[in-house]
């Protein structure tokens, strides 16, 4: 079995982080608490808010991208994989540098490493080879080589990426939607927590 997974939201968590650079950038006062999309939410309603937006992303995904988190419930899953010889396959929607700071850090490079450090490519951490972690520049591009690779089960935050013309039919839509709010709906199937990916992958084949 082939499992195809997202990185960014999906085993990359940055919740934490996204506040941690929001206050120390003075955009977010010292009390505040919330989600990615909270933080968002609220710096994009500050002057030039989009602007501070995308500059935030830019510090997340590039220069503290080590800060990241691994998400609750993804190395039991990986680990499992490993353990039942399913094979995996990363396949991100990343391109190679932050439209906010174009002749900076390398994400996708910021990425391997952070995936290095946490045991991804080990013979004693997860066994994913290096070369079965892909990136693309658009939404259409990572389809396409979501289906080149056979995946049998892909696993995205992104409704969206389920929706898209050129996403595979035959493929098994995961989506993995941690946080509260109303669930959403589509041709996929919503866990909230990764160890329920777990038993739906494993208890399903």
């Amino acid at each position: 079995m082939r499992i195809g997974i997202d990185f960014d939201n999906t085993i990359a968590g940055y919740d934490s982080l996204f506040e941690r650079i929001g206050k120390d950038a003075g955009w977010l006062n010292a009390n505040f608490r919330g989600s990615k999309k909270e933080v968002r939410d609220h710096v994009r309603r500050l002057e030039s808010g989009e602007t501070k937006w995308m500059r935030l992303q830019a510090i997340a995904y590039g220069a503290r991208m080590a800060e990241a988190e691994l998400i609750d419930g993804v190395a039991s899953f990986l680990t499992t994989c490993r353990t039942r010889g399913a094979e995996v396959v990363i396949v991100s929607h990343k391109t190679v540098h932050a439209a906010a700071d174009p002749g900076g850090v390398n994400l996708r490079e910021a990425a391997l490493a952070w995936m290095e450090a946490k045991g991804f490519f080990a013979a004693t951490g997860f066994a994913i080879p290096r070369e079965r972690v892909f990136f693309a520049r658009t939404r259409e591009e990572k389809c396409a080589r979501i289906a080149e690779l056979g995946c049998q089960v892909f696993i995205d935050d992104l409704e969206e990426i389920f929706a898209e013309p050129g996403f595979p039919t035959w493929i098994r839509r995961l989506l993995f939607h941690p946080g509260g709010g109303l669930e959403p709906h589509g041709d996929f199937t919503v866990f909230s927590h990764w160890d329920e990916i777990s038993h739906a992958v494993f208890g399903a084949f």
